[in-house]
């Protein structure tokens, strides 16, 4: 059975055919088209996540992928992250050059280990200063932009 797929720079724009892979505990999608993520939303058993380079604005389907160690979304359209909020098995968070406003759902990530979050208009830097307090050993990308 299948539990790795690397398909990046593809030019891939419809995942659906990878809806029913449900085995997969890796998964990379970067720098295609995608826009539209519904079809992972049953990808239970993935760990890692790479989708940075696409097209993509709504994560809510994401919301369920419990298992989640790694994710990778920098350089797409996100604005809200409150979607990633129950994903508290997260390690590496990738986020940079996004539309990220509120950043408050950062400070549920009590595994983090690298958070890269630049190129953002962050609003409100404070839930990164109470996750460096958290944890100490936090790698950080940041960079406030305005």
């Amino acid at each position: 059975q299948l539990t790795s797929l690397w398909l990046g720079n593809n030019e891939i724009s419809d995942i659906t055919p990878l809806a029913n892979l449900t085995q997969l505990t890796a998964l990379g999608l970067n720098n295609n088209n995608i826009q539209d993520t519904t079809p992972l939303a049953n990808l239970r058993q993935i760990r890692r996540l790479l989708l940075g380079g696409n097209q993509i604005r709504n994560i809510t389907p994401l919301t369920e992928l419990k298992q989640l160690t790694g994710l990778e979304l920098g350089s797409n359209q996100i604005n809200d992250i409150i979607p990633l909020t129950g994903l508290v098995q997260l390690r590496n968070l990738e986020l940079e050059q996004n539309q990220i406003q509120d950043i408050r759902t950062v400070e549920n990530f009590q595994n983090l280990r690298h958070l890269h979050i630049k190129g953002n208009p962050i609003q409100d830097t404070t839930p990164i200063r109470r996750l460096r307090k958290q944890i100490p050993d936090l790698e950080l990308d940041v960079e406030v932009t305005r």
